[in-house]
């Protein structure tokens, strides 16, 4: 078996995987998310995820029967990890969705000769250098949110680096010594599918992995679900969804529009160009809190879901814009904010609730049709995530985009993405690609309603329409703005 785990924004997951692709069985562990300095400040504890991380291991080592042969870690990211000489974390980690760090992102950008986002990996190191400067003194390591993690299981500080490719949105190169930013503080860069280290005894005594179970590297959560979804051949898009939620293209070719991230894919020769929400999931908690769902054991996301199939496709002409914390690609918005379109006495609590619930479709469709406009044409969507186990959304999701969408058989696709990983570091496949065809499962298959594409398709130009036009407003609307309204 191999086990894997995952660093989520809620949640720590864990699955023990066999070498047939199959998952025994997932553990699942909450961890929290909290609000820093500031309206964009957005913060996480290492110290849960690994007590989360801990707790999942123990499950699914106590009830596991055969030999452990490898662990690897994913997680999310751009999230930073101060961590001192033993690995301790100086406070808490400035989470992915974390935008206070604009200033440092502007002049990192000038010096890199390209756009920064500010919840990249450089901005908040700098950030914490010129804001935090005791904590700063006291860091002797930056990592990111999985690779702290595997430090902790066997000793080894690296940067997982799928292709040199990602230097620039990591570390910077020299950009980081120009800043001021010593690059002993930024841990060597690994490539996936390797053995990092061995477990260590007091790793072992938490987690109850036997200690020298061989530790790999692997990856940022987005490149593990691209491979444990399948995504390994041109035209496939991994739909990563949860608490935010990117539309992965998997392409032979980088997209010459800069709005859409290109990235290298983790296998080589491919590319993996993205876009998508940074508010999904977190949209439908939010609406469930705003429209007053009580709050108890089930999920939030549920509530919404049951109270929008009490309404009809295209929610009686309703739109909501799902933009609540910014926008990343490819709007590229900071300020961006949501809104509610169409909205009359005749809606009533369902018709808001579908609204949220297809944002999240029409969401998607933004980058899918902006791609396939520009040469780079989706034929079939992997989706990934705990959502995927939700039939109304992805159903809801094949009806929108206009594309089959797949459900693997172990949707948490970045522990298949991971599992991956140990069989390439251990010579079980060839390669990573090899390893992702053999692995991945599919179990269910939605195709579009055929019935429902000329609404979706009119519905669909709204919504970008509305999204051209909330842009300037949501600037105006900006406490950074310095500049009252002007009537006409």
């Amino acid at each position: 078996m191999y086990l894997t785990f995952d660093i989520g924004t809620s949640s720590v997951k864990g699955a023990l995987v066999g070498e047939d692709g199959r998952a025994s069985r997932v553990e699942r562990a909450p961890v929290g998310l909290y609000r820093g300095e500031g309206e964009s400040a957005w913060e996480a504890e290492p110290s849960e995820w690994w007590k989360a991380l801990a707790e999942c291991s123990l499950r699914l080592v106590r009830r596991n029967e055969g030999p452990i042969r490898a662990v690897a870690v994913s997680g999310n990211g751009p999230t930073l990890v101060p961590a001192d000489s033993s690995g301790n974390p100086v406070g808490r980690a400035i989470s992915w969705m974390d935008r206070r760090a604009r200033d440092q992102a502007d002049r990192i950008s000038a010096v890199l000769g390209f756009p920064l986002d500010p919840s990249f990996y450089l901005p908040k190191a700098l950030w914490f250098l010129e804001h935090r400067e005791a904590e700063f003194r006291r860091t002797a390591r930056f990592f990111s949110c999985p690779e702290w993690a595997a430090f902790r299981l066997c000793g080894e500080a690296c940067t997982y680096l799928a292709d040199p490719y990602y230097e620039r949105y990591t570390w910077g190169g020299p950009a980081a010594s120009e800043l001021g930013l010593d690059a002993s503080r930024f841990p060597p860069y690994a490539a996936p599918g390797r053995v990092l280290g061995k477990v260590l005894p007091e790793a072992a005594r938490d987690t109850g992995i036997p200690e020298g179970t061989p530790v790999v590297t692997a990856f940022p959560d987005f490149l593990a679900s691209l491979l444990g979804s399948g995504a390994v051949e041109p035209g496939i898009a991994c739909d990563r969804a949860g608490t935010s939620e990117a539309f992965n293209l998997c392409s032979d070719a980088p997209c010459a529009d800069w709005s859409f991230l290109s990235l290298p894919h983790a296998v080589p020769g491919l590319w993996n160009i993205s876009g998508g929400l940074s508010t999904s999931g977190k949209a439908l908690e939010w609406y469930a809190r705003a429209a007053g769902f009580p709050a108890d054991e089930e999920p939030p996301a549920r509530k919404v879901f049951r109270a929008a199939e009490t309404s009809v496709p295209g929610a009686r002409n309703l739109l909501f814009l799902p933009f609540l914390a910014g926008e990343r690609a490819p709007l590229w918005r900071r300020d961006l904010r949501g809104a509610f379109l169409g909205l009359s006495v005749d809606h009533g609590p369902g018709d808001l609730a579908r609204a949220v619930a297809e944002s999240i479709g029409f969401g998607l469709r933004l980058t899918s049709q902006g791609l396939a406009e520009r040469g780079h044409v989706a034929r079939l969507v992997r989706v990934s995530g705990n959502p995927a186990r939700n039939a109304f959304l992805t159903r809801l999701k094949a009806d929108i985009l206009g594309l089959p969408v797949e459900v693997p058989e172990l949707p948490d696709c970045e522990l298949s993405g991971d599992a991956a990983a140990c069989a390439a570091a251990l010579g079980d496949s060839a390669d990573l690609k090899e390893a992702a065809a053999r692995l991945v499962r599919v179990e269910s298959r939605f195709e579009p309603d055929p019935r429902l594409r000329g609404e979706y398709d009119r519905l669909y130009y709204v919504f970008a329409d509305a999204v051209a036009a909330l842009i300037p407003l949501s600037e105006r609307l900006s406490p950074e703005s310095g500049s009252p309204g002007s009537g006409g």
